[in-house]
């Protein structure tokens, strides 16, 4: 088996941790409460939504988990703000469809013990544990109140997935969808979600563009493929144990330049690094830097992919890089731009990393994807393209018994 996909020097697992709250610290000499392990079980990139304007009323932002757990956290971010933020109440239940929760479901979540928490500019902030127990692939509603209206809020654009605004004021305690009139394909805030498994197991994060973020897929339907991936992860069972999928896919995201969201390299401590349990990690990403000019050459580009899996090996997390998938039909294609991205494809298939180009594109023309996982504009993948990248993942790479003193890279600088 090959086992030199851009690997990290290192297994060990990054356990995820907090400082303890004046509530749980209170006595001394009681005996801590057995934990299980911490893992992500849904997450999003976040960044400033140019233009979007939130508050004065309630969010209902609909997520999907992948792994389940008890004792779920929900983190809320203000990376993008200019100032500090009061957000609050704040509820988290189980779907029931369209912006209802299901009845008995929706808990209140706190903040240290309080109901509304100060996010400082540019900073996350935890949730306390919430007495629920979440099953594997449910649908989750948060609701999160913000009083004062934020311009460019922090959040994310593409969610393929409806949510729900409400009317004026607090309605987060409403089970009732009655108050929830607005739909919205974007998620506001909250951009991490937890987990106790009770066992071994961790975090995977897909890092990654608008391939990873799901473009191209129905929304609603769960179909990019990191939920692909987790699914497999699932069917493995015993085999590798609880396993979250965190999808830290931004559409129009690029390795080596901003654009609407910092670059990967830029985004890797709080998109990646700052997740519970994070023992893996699998890029696809590239094609937005050379579509866009920005990477010169292909070097420019396997030199980041170098310095991502230099600096996640230091925290003991394997890196597996992806080859980049077809784009001929995008308005920005040349010959030019499309030698670059086979020669970073050359570099990372030598390397043993994940071949996603060969599993969508078509036998008879290897520059354009398979007319059956094209989405429309050469660019971004059906459901069925982005299950044929998930079903490309040897998932022998993602065992978190996995040990491996392998070269991380691999490719000749």
């Amino acid at each position: 088996m090959r086992r030199r996909s851009f690997l990290g020097a290192t297994t060990a697992l990054v356990a995820g941790g907090a400082l303890a709250s004046g509530a749980a610290a209170a006595s001394a000499t009681a005996a801590p409460a057995a934990r299980g392990v911490r893992a992500g079980t849904w997450g999003a990139g976040a960044y400033g939504l140019a233009g979007v304007t939130f508050g004065g009323r309630t969010g209902r932002f609909i997520v999907r988990t992948s792994v389940g757990g008890t004792n779920p956290r929900v983190r809320l971010s203000n990376v993008a703000g200019a100032e500090p933020i009061t957000v609050g109440p704040v509820h988290l239940g189980l779907h029931a469809g369209g912006g209802a929760v299901s009845p008995g479901t929706n808990r209140a979540v706190t903040f240290g013990g309080a109901a509304t928490i100060t996010i400082a500019a540019g900073a996350v902030v935890l949730g306390d544990a919430v007495d629920l127990t979440l099953p594997e692939q449910a649908d989750l509603a948060i609701s999160v109140h913000l009083g004062t209206p934020v311009a460019n809020v922090t959040g994310h654009s593409i969610a393929a997935q409806r949510s729900y605004l409400s009317t004026d004021g607090d309605h987060g305690a409403d089970e009732s969808a009655a108050a929830f009139v607005t739909p919205i394909s974007q998620w506001y805030l909250i951009d991490e979600v937890t987990v106790e498994t009770g066992a071994a197991g961790g975090t995977v994060v897909c890092l990654g563009d608008s391939i990873t973020d799901g473009v191209g897929s129905t929304s609603g339907t769960n179909r990019r493929w990191p939920d692909f991936l987790a699914r497999r992860l699932l069917a493995a069972g015993g085999t590798f144990g609880p396993v979250g999928v965190v999808n830290a896919g931004i559409s129009g995201n690029r390795v080596l330049w901003d654009g609407a969201s910092p670059n990967s390299q830029a985004r890797l401590d709080r998109d990646v690094l700052s997740h519970p349990g994070v023992y893996a990690v699998v890029l696809v990403e590239g094609i937005n830097d050379i579509a866009s000019g920005k990477a010169a050459s292909a070097d420019d580009l396997l030199a980041a992919y170098r310095q991502i899996g230099e600096r996640l090996s230091l925290h003991g997390i394997r890196f597996s890089c992806g080859t980049i998938t077809p784009w001929l039909g995008s308005a920005s294609y040349t010959d030019e731009k499309e030698a670059i991205r086979e020669a970073v494809n050359t570099a990372v298939r030598a390397a043993g990393g994940v071949d996603f180009d060969l599993a969508v594109r078509d036998p008879a023309n290897p520059k354009q994807l398979r007319a059956e996982f094209d989405s429309g504009g050469g660019v971004h993948l059906t459901g069925a393209g982005y299950q044929a990248m998930a079903d490309a993942v040897d998932l022998a790479l993602l065992d978190p018994a996995l040990t491996s003193t392998s070269s991380m890279i691999g490719v000749a600088p």
